[in-house]
């Protein structure tokens, strides 16, 4: 399941990249284009100063615009990148039998009296009878602690600490770990 979530992002994030790095290299062109029309028309207007300092302005209107065009295709790899996590999420809750093992999993690292924080969004797939059935067959005594604002997973608020679980840190992770090779798969880089 870890490859066919690892394949669907790879692919999703594919058909972005090639459609991001189109879009930001005609930005890119027409930022170049401009700046060597100004240098044109700074050139004909101004016929009486050298031409290395004609050359220097050009020089600098070109480099200001390939940073641009750099900054601008950075922007959207980060954007391809989010959008690719962001699906990950959204692909690890649509199976509702495995994310509830996950849930199931990330519970059994809990003590007993520790609280169990749900997402918000899984008020519908889990709650207080839910998580009574686990306690019970993992014999620990846990408190439904509500639900709370992240996307998925558990927060364990434990009388010493507390343990996020939410999808959102377990990704970020993940994100940190194989975030080089994907941009590498991806970008090419």
């Amino acid at each position: 399941m870890k490859e066919a979530i690892i394949e669907k992002i790879l692919s999703d994030a594919r058909g972005i990249a090639n459609s991001t790095l189109e879009e930001a290299g005609a930005v890119g062109k027409k930022t170049i284009e401009t700046a060597e029309n100004d240098a044109r028309i700074y050139r004909e207007k101004n016929m009486r100063e050298s031409y290395e300092e004609r050359k220097e302005i050009i020089r600098r209107k070109i480099t200001v615009a390939n940073l641009e065009v750099k900054k601008e295709i950075l922007a959207k790899k980060q954007e391809v990148m989010t959008a690719a996590f962001d699906e990950a999420v959204k692909l690890i809750k649509e199976n509702g039998k495995s994310y509830l093992n996950l849930l199931r999993g990330m519970i059994e690292k809990a003590s007993d009296g520790d609280k169990i924080v749900f997402s918000e969004s899984d008020k519908n797939l889990v709650g207080e009878k839910w998580l009574g059935g686990v306690a019970d067959d993992l014999n620990k005594k846990l408190i439904f602690g509500g639900y709370g604002d992240f996307c998925g997973g558990i927060i364990v608020v434990g009388d010493d600490s507390d343990e996020n679980m939410s999808l959102e840190v377990e990704l970020k992770s993940v994100r940190e770990e194989y975030e080089p090779k994907l941009a590498a798969i991806l970008f090419g880089e």
